[in-house]
């Protein structure tokens, strides 16, 4: 499974991803569209000055994540910054906002897609995701086919037991989505050294020690 970010498309077309797509599906590989949803350089809140959801921008990117599962040969489509950036507690609506997105999302992709995988990545801070973030999991993953927390353990400066920690919670918070969980493939983002492949098997291990049905790394640019 390869997520490819939505930028590919911005920067060489459709036609050109459709084929680049093509190719990967004859080595047996899936690609995803990977979107940022309230985050593009700077942080978008998905709620007025009033306090009432934006749905006029909901829907507008809702419809943009459509567009691409209808694209031919893509398998799925991978919603990042579905969250506040830790602003969530200063409005009153943040957790209904989010959901309310996902549950957009998904009924929309599934009546132009309906196998298409929709997963989300979410925040690896169990009992602190809706405070601090406004991801409620146990809702969400009513909707999600996947949920992947980004278990870095670099930036959290935490150890491999830290990933099974993270993976178990969440699994247990899960109603039906399954876990696939994200795991850094360097050090940190302070420390971008590139790990070892025995490291990440490692680390691999420990999210499926935790319950995870898949390992999401991230990223292929800093991977041996």
């Amino acid at each position: 499974q390869i997520f490819l970010h939505s930028y590919a498309i911005n920067n060489y077309g459709r036609s050109a991803v459709s084929s680049w797509i093509k190719q990967a599906n004859r080595y047996g590989m899936k690609v995803h569209i990977w979107v940022q949803v309230f985050y593009n350089g700077k942080w978008v809140a998905p709620i007025k000055n009033d306090g009432s959801l934006d749905y006029g921008y909901m829907k507008k990117k809702a419809a943009e994540v459509v567009s691409y599962a209808k694209m031919s040969r893509v398998s799925g489509v991978h919603l990042d910054y579905v969250r506040f950036g830790g602003t969530a507690a200063n409005y009153e609506n943040s957790v209904n906002a989010v959901n309310y997105f996902v549950k957009k999302v998904c009924s929309e992709v599934r009546k132009v897609k309906p196998n298409c995988i929709i997963s989300a990545a979410v925040m690896p801070e169990p009992g602190m995701t809706e405070y601090y973030y406004g991801q409620d999991i146990s809702t969400m993953s009513k909707y999600l086919d996947v949920i992947v927390p980004m278990a870095y353990k670099g930036n959290y400066l935490a150890k491999t037991s830290w990933i099974t920690y993270v993976t178990d919670a969440f699994v247990k918070e899960s109603n039906s989505a399954q876990i696939w969980t994200g795991i850094q493939t360097y050090k940190s983002d302070d420390d971008p050294k590139i790990l070892s492949s025995s490291a990440l098997l490692k680390d691999a291990k420990a999210a499926k020690s935790g319950g995870a049905k898949g390992v999401v790394l991230f990223r292929y640019g800093y991977t041996s």
